[in-house]
């Protein structure tokens, strides 16, 4: 019961751009695939994360749920265990929230993904903010996480061109 009145109270805040104004890093890629395909990887490479030593869903309330990941050893932080909100617009968006975490003060971020006008490529858009709220430069985080953002856009890109089926 706690943790639905939990989600609940979060959901508003799941959604309001507050989190704009915030140091977000940001990259995207055109991929030669439907966004069907591209969504499936995206869910796929999430899943196969070397960085993620586990994610699960603890609750789910139509296209919202509340997950739970632990990172393995990333630099500087080491292992982290998160509880975030996600809210998914299927073939459209998948917007994240921290609600809690062990090490973050603050990780929020989308996956964006566009159709172009023939359906036959995608472009997909990840942006993420993260305050480990350790003394280490703002700079250094964020270029690790670009390096990590764009490793995964590439591994989704790998994955989606490897299925795709384009009429």
């Amino acid at each position: 019961m706690r943790k639905t009145l939990a989600l609940a109270a979060l959901a508003a805040l799941s959604l309001s751009p507050a989190w704009a104004q915030e140091n977000v890093v940001s990259s995207s890629i055109t991929i030669n695939a439907p966004a069907k395909a591209v969504w499936d990887a995206v869910h796929t490479e999430r899943q196969n994360d070397p960085d993620l030593e586990y994610s699960k869903v603890l609750e789910q309330h139509g296209n919202q749920a509340l997950i739970e990941q632990k990172f393995n050893s990333l630099p500087v932080i080491g292992a982290a265990v998160c509880q975030l909100i996600q809210r998914e617009v299927p073939l459209e968006r998948i917007d994240y929230k921290l609600v809690k975490s062990d090490k973050f003060k603050a990780l929020n971020g989308s996956w964006v993904l566009t159709p172009s006008p023939d359906g036959q490529s995608t472009t997909l858009a990840l942006s993420s903010h993260l305050d480990t709220g350790m003394a280490y430069s703002q700079g250094v985080i964020d270029l690790l996480t670009k390096k990590k953002i764009d490793k995964r856009l590439d591994n989704v890109k790998r994955a989606a061109e490897a299925v795709a089926v384009i009429p």
